[in-house]
């Protein structure tokens, strides 16, 4: 009997991952952390600076600044792209995964998520994604770890309807914390 309420009280999604839906979920991860990435990126940068010119002022080199911003410069105009080129990569690659797998099924209920696929099955408790965050397209489960890239992505499409994305929202909020508020 407690199996016939689990199914009542559950929501299945099924689909198939997209590079939109990857790209979607690893965005909205990447918005949680980005302030401190900028900081982060802003002082190392600054950092380097200063070590280049520290190190042109004590080799007595003529016009320090200038060639120190030099290489600063190059280094600052080639990280952006590095960094763009980086992400599209990484959807790239994971969207190469997740097709592999091929169409999923995933049950969402207050024991946690079950994701099956054609070669196997994987269950993630709530202590593992305590928080979420809800996009256009998706809720996208967070790992514990914000240092970490996990993520489980829910996207609504794979529902029956309005009224189980609703029962999904309901789901995830008494579950985890909704992230980003």
């Amino acid at each position: 009997m407690a199996g016939k309420q689990d199914v009542a009280q559950s929501v299945e999604l099924v689909f198939s991952p997209t590079a939109k839906d990857i790209g979607e979920a690893l965005r909205a991860r990447r918005r949680l952390n980005r302030r401190r990435h900028l900081l982060l990126i802003g002082a190392l940068f600054a950092l380097i600076y200063a070590a280049v010119v520290v190190l042109y002022l004590a080799l007595d080199t003529p016009y320090p600044y200038g060639s120190a911003a030099i290489p600063t410069l190059a280094g600052a105009l080639a990280g952006g792209p590095a960094f763009l080129i980086a992400r599209r990569v990484q959807v790239r690659m994971v969207s190469r995964f997740a097709r592999a797998q091929g169409e999923c099924r995933a049950m969402v209920s207050d024991d946690g998520v079950r994701v099956v696929v054609a070669n196997g099955d994987s269950r993630l408790g709530w202590e593992l994604y305590p928080r979420y965050v809800e996009t256009a397209n998706l809720f996208v489960a967070l790992s514990r770890d914000k240092s970490a890239m996990g993520v489980a992505m829910l996207p609504k499409r794979g529902a029956d309807g309005p009224g189980d994305v609703d029962r999904l929202r309901e789901i995830l909020d008494r579950n985890a914390v909704r992230a980003g508020r």
